[in-house]
């Protein structure tokens, strides 16, 4: 499986406005191809900030509601190392079943199958490292799944960084009130590194030598408000 890096970078005078005004750095991933709805890593920053993570995923059920600032309490899942492909099932006894045959390609799958609930949240999550500390159990997605419906979850290599107070990892997140910086991983390329610009709010490449390599990697998307 393949390991990812993520470089941020910070002046000291940055790091003095952020401290100042409890903002964090929030990293985010989406599934099927939309926006994430999800704060995966949320960190305060250090001048130099390295975030790892390898490609592979667990699965989860919850009783939280996807609505901004709700916490993911993850009531039932499957460890990371979950297979692609397969069809994973939440069976009535909230226990998870699974692998069987029945999934959909380059993607993850379950049945709700929980009839104390009409509807349950489910979703993927994914370890990681956070500058040296080990980051467990973070959920990277959220769908609401009816009883007797099937949630399929298709990870994607890329990831949005943003800043942003009051946002908590771990919980959903709707609401963006500053510009996304979305990178674009994989097909070889393993790590990425950009520094935060203050007058537009995104982050960029983070030297002049990466420049080229970096700017057809990076889009940036407007505040959601």
């Amino acid at each position: 499986m393949s390991t990812f890096n993520l470089n941020t970078a910070f002046t000291d005078e940055q790091l003095e406005v952020i401290y100042a005004t409890g903002t964090n750095i929030i990293v985010a991933k989406p599934t099927g191809g939309e926006n994430p709805n999800v704060a995966w890593q949320v960190f305060k920053p250090m001048q130099a900030n390295t975030l790892t993570w390898k490609e592979e995923y667990g699965i989860y059920a919850s009783t939280s509601q996807v609505e901004n600032g709700a916490t993911l309490n993850q009531l039932s899942s499957v460890p990371v190392g979950a297979i692609q492909n397969k069809l994973y099932t939440l069976e009535s006894n909230a226990t998870i079943s699974g692998p069987a045959s029945g999934g959909a390609p380059d993607s993850y799958a379950l049945q709700n199958k929980y009839a104390e609930k009409p509807f349950m949240t489910v979703g993927l999550f994914q370890d990681a490292n956070v500058n040296g500390t080990e980051i467990t159990g973070n959920a990277v997605s959220a769908v609401p799944v009816l009883l007797a419906s099937t949630a399929i979850m298709t990870p994607y290599t890329t990831v949005y960084i943003w800043l942003q107070s009051q946002v908590v990892s771990n919980t959903v997140v709707t609401t963006v009130t500053s510009p996304m910086t979305q990178l674009k991983f994989g097909g070889g390329v393993n790590t990425i590194s950009v520094k935060y610009d203050s007058s537009t709010g995104i982050f960029i490449p983070a030297d002049d030598k990466s420049r080229s390599l970096d700017a057809s990697l990076i889009t940036h998307i407007d505040a959601n408000l």
